[in-house]
């Protein structure tokens, strides 16, 4: 199989050429990497050319995430593609452990990252903490718009799937591009679950240990609200368009259930406002979707509730104390993988 490594680069002229290095340093053949840069204004370009040759290049105006991937793929001539942010890295057998897995009938191969900080240093963590595939993905999409994926740069996907679900709509898409083929993939076919890690998730936004959001690219309570909202209704429209079953109003999953209790409690004054009369705001709304999910133990759950309470019902700063915890449930511990 050809595998495509598509990477999609805005203004991270300070980690792309790691990124290169690792997708041009794969032991896979036949294997091409396809470099889209989205209109930067560092030296992003600069760095990219020095690769001209060995690497498709495309330089275009700054259209967003979802643009990158249209561009990126529309060029890609693979039978299996990554979609390899430029922050991030793979190791070298990755495309290899990816093909041994992309037979007939399988829309996704997923593979856990591991947490790096921006230096490339360990942080002895990986995500996802679950990774869900077969049967139980697909039911999880169904009623909840989601399952336990890891980022962007830890999916490979079958171009025939992709052909069904891009080019995608790119104004709502600047960021978050990933979500349409991730959560879709498994209504269009199985998906296949890696367990060992087979490349780095860089953690690069300045973020301090009382910082509430855990991420690179959403900086405010208010736009990932606007995130989620976004991705139900893109994963609504993408399963009836694909004549898959959903139950229409899809469920929180628990992960968002935890950032709606932060944000009905913390986030910005308006999103207060509105949570307070929204049914995602509500502690049995959010309590309900960690009961229904499936896919945890009992033990995680009752922690978990216990959690929503604390942090709707205590006092301002214990429910702040306890509202902090929630950064240490992001990721895996490396020890329990029995991996590095």
């Amino acid at each position: 199989m050809l595998v495509s490594i598509v990477i999609d680069n805005y203004n991270y002229g300070a980690y792309i050429a790691q990124a290169i290095e690792s997708a041009l340093a794969q032991t896979h053949a036949p294997l091409e990497v396809v470099v889209v840069d989205d209109g930067s204004t560092d030296d992003s370009l600069a760095v990219i050319r020095r690769y001209e040759g060995r690497v498709t290049v495309i330089a275009k105006p700054n259209g967003g995430q979802g643009s990158a991937y249209n561009a990126g793929f529309l060029r890609s001539r693979g039978e299996v593609v990554v979609f390899l942010d430029a922050d991030d890295w793979l190791d070298p057998d990755a495309a290899a452990q990816i093909v041994a897995q992309m037979g007939p009938g399988v829309s996704k191969v997923q593979f856990p990252l591991r947490m790096v900080d921006r230096q490339g240093r360990p942080l002895g963590r990986q995500l996802p903490r679950d990774q869900h595939d077969g049967d139980l993905a697909e039911a999880l999409v169904a009623e909840f718009g989601t399952y336990g994926s890891p980022p962007g740069s830890g999916n490979a996907f079958s171009a025939a799937f992709l052909r069904q679900v891009l080019p995608m709509a790119e104004g709502p898409w600047r960021i978050g591009a990933d979500s349409i083929p991730i959560l879709l993939a498994p209504a269009c076919g199985r998906v296949v679950s890696i367990g060992r890690a087979l490349g780095s998730y860089r953690l690069h936004r300045a973020a301090s240990e009382d910082d509430l959001l855990y991420n690179n690219w959403v900086n405010s309570m208010e736009r990932e609200f606007q995130r989620i909202e976004v991705t139900k209704a893109m994963v609504v429209d993408g399963l009836a368009r694909l004549g898959a079953p959903s139950r229409g109003e899809l469920r929180l999953a628990p992960w968002e259930a935890r950032f709606m209790a932060l944000a009905s409690r913390f986030g910005e004054p308006a999103l207060r406002r509105r949570l307070a009369v929204h049914p995602w705001g509500r502690l049995g709304v959010q309590a309900g979707a960690v009961w229904r999910w499936p896919a945890t133990s009992l033990a995680r759950k009752l922690a978990m509730i216990g959690w929503l309470v604390a942090v709707h019902g205590l006092p301002d700063g214990l429910a702040l104390r306890v509202g902090r915890l929630h950064r240490r449930a992001a990721g895996l511990p490396v020890a329990a993988t029995g991996g590095a």
